[in-house]
């Protein structure tokens, strides 16, 4: 190819593009007549491309004054932009501005070297054209993304620096998308990813019913005036109370996250606002329009570098004001900041809770060393107390032999015969002490055999009905376990029984009654002994079953001690308290077999 085929084939690219391009722009001659137009002009006159070649461009513009300098050779004051109108071919008026620059066209000759015809004969002006309504519509979402700064300033103070729960963060996102002094949605519906991370599934959702409570609300709030971090941070509860049916939508709304081409899944996973019209027939569409009664809404991705978190739907269903496009752009901007407002929230309340189990566990391990020391200490004392007590058993049982062998002996007339008496009866409060403490100490041997707990019950209550109606007691036993069996050792349960019969009999000095009462529960068998006495101070309730610890003026202070080994061994719990209408209550929970149920 010659260089000035080269040439001749540049050329026809330039034009080509020059006339396929958007932007608003033409090139006359020294006679004011069009040599080449692009299709943005022709789309702002009305007019095809072609028919537009040779036409008078002065006759488009008004007034045609302005343009009448660029019709003359070397007329063209190029650079200066003018304010005018451009009539289109329906006769309408639309303002535009022109700047134009001259310029020297050179002719191709067949060898390829230009040459020009004389001075300016091939003199040409270019022409800009731009519509000025686009200029104010650009002006118009400058001045609105300004606006909306001080916005994103108040959201990111709200969200971040003012120590909201989780739940106060959901509810400050939903204030910010609807509020007047925010995006101005009339409802918007939160859907979170849940804790197993399979399902999106609707949390919470603010906005009215219908347009009368929409006007309600709308009146109630601008006598109300407050700045968007105070509503998002102090929910007025009057307006919360208004949500029940938008929440009741938000509470059908699951979907599960395996639905790829689902709407909402998809567009976390694009990580983009989408705006969805009538015309939009993505999967899940038909599925939202029927959660939210039809209209076009607006669905913002709330995601994080690590993944999805959730997503917003917004819509305007009681106004019908238009979704536009910088309501898009700055839904999206809020959505990025509330994502990471809600996951900090979530690791901040993982972190609270790793904090406390932390403690805790903490407590817990102080706790086990302080009862390790206990049982080492409680360990040393038994040896000790085993050997003092043996020790102790054959001096005492022969003074013991001594002292009543005096007794007898004695005239009852003799001030002797009471102190020898005295010292009998102390010698023998001793050596029960001593069996008692024997008793606690020493490991006890488990033979067990299974047993019908209300005959037992009832037989050991039966052996002290004599006794307790010899002190005006009256005794009532109500066996409710019918014929259910446990394994355990007969006599150990019957002796805290006895235990409990024998310290509701002492607490009713003048009388009363006691109830033994036997129920199923749970997994096991509870017997109760209930007493008409005095009950027991709220500070003894927790000594009541320690060692040594007693309420009694005589007596080991072992006997609930032991009464507690015994049901313990047993994998069983004991307990006292305070009857509502006066006396105590003493009770245990013995185990049933585990193939009974």
């Amino acid at each position: 190819m010659s260089g000035a085929e080269s040439q001749l084939v540049r050329h026809d690219i330039v034009a080509a593009g020059f006339r396929g391009s958007r932007e608003p722009m033409l090139i006359v001659d020294a006679d004011g007549r069009v040599v080449a137009a692009s299709e943005g002009l022709a789309a702002l006159l009305g007019l095809p491309v072609d028919a537009l070649p040779g036409e008078i461009c002065a006759d488009w513009f008004l007034p045609a004054e302005a343009l009448g300098g660029c019709a003359l050779l070397g007329g063209c004051q190029g650079g200066l932009q003018r304010q005018l109108h451009l009539r289109n071919v329906h006769g309408d008026l639309v303002p535009v501005e022109v700047t134009c620059s001259s310029f020297q066209a050179e002719p191709l000759m067949p060898g390829g070297e230009g040459e020009a015809d004389g001075p300016d004969a091939r003199r040409h002006c270019y022409f800009h054209v731009q519509d000025a309504r686009v200029r104010q519509h650009e002006d118009q979402v400058r001045a609105a993304r300004l606006a909306k700064l001080p916005l994103l300033n108040q959201v990111s103070e709200a969200l971040y620096g003012a120590h909201l729960t989780l739940d106060q963060i959901l509810q400050a996102i939903l204030i910010c998308v609807t509020a007047g002094q925010g995006l101005r949605f009339n409802r918007a519906f939160l859907l979170l990813v849940d804790e197993s991370g399979t399902r999106l599934r609707g949390e919470v959702a603010i906005g009215p019913s219908n347009a009368e409570e929409a006007a309600r609300i709308w009146h109630d709030l601008a006598d109300r005036p407050a700045d968007l971090f105070e509503m998002m941070t102090s929910y007025d509860q009057s307006i919360k109370n208004t949500n029940a049916a938008v929440n009741a939508i938000v509470r059908r709304m699951t979907v599960p996250l395996e639905h790829d081409e689902h709407l909402l899944v998809r567009a976390m996973h694009e990580r983009r606002v989408a705006r969805v019209t009538s015309d939009l027939q993505w999967p899940g569409v038909d599925e939202l329009r029927g959660w939210l009664g039809g209209g076009p809404f607006a669905v913002a991705p709330l995601t994080i570098r690590s993944g999805p978190v959730g997503v917003i739907v917004a819509d305007n269903a009681i106004s019908g004001q238009e979704i536009g496009d910088l309501d898009l752009e700055f839904l999206q901007m809020f959505a990025n900041q509330s994502a990471a407002a809600i996951e900090n929230s979530r690791l901040y309340r993982e972190l609270e809770k790793r904090l406390v189990d932390l403690r805790r566990a903490h407590h817990q391990q102080k706790e086990d060393q302080q009862t390790l020391l206990r049982m080492e200490r409680l360990s040393v004392m038994g040896e000790t107390s085993a050997i003092v007590a043996h020790e102790l058993r054959n001096p005492l049982v022969a003074i013991g032999g001594f002292a009543r062998t005096l007794t007898r002996n004695l005239d009852e007339s003799d001030p002797n015969h009471r102190f020898a008496s005295i010292i009998a009866d102390e010698v023998a409060r001793m050596e029960e002490i001593i069996h008692d403490l024997l008793d606690f100490i020493r490991p006890r041997k488990m033979l067990r055999q299974e047993t019908v707990l209300d005959a037992l019950v009832v037989e050991t209550a039966e052996r002290f009905r004599a006794e307790l109606e010899g002190s005006a007691i009256r005794l009532d036993v109500e066996a409710g376990c019918g014929e259910a069996a446990l394994e355990c050792h007969p006599g150990e349960i019957q002796q805290v029984l006895q235990n409990f019969l024998m310290n509701a009999m002492q607490a009713q000095a003048f009388g009363g009654q006691v109830t033994v009462r036997s129920t199923p529960v749970d997994g096991g068998l509870k017997v109760e002994v209930l007493d008409s006495g005095p009950g027991f101070a709220e500070a003894d309730g927790k000594r009541l079953f320690s060692p040594f610890f007693s309420t009694k003026p005589t007596g080991s202070g072992l006997g609930l001690t032991i009464c507690a080994q015994i049901i313990k061994a047993h994998g069983g719990v004991t307990g006292a308290a305070n009857r509502p209408d006066g006396g105590a209550t003493f009770w245990f929970i013995l185990p049933l077999p585990r193939d009974a149920g």
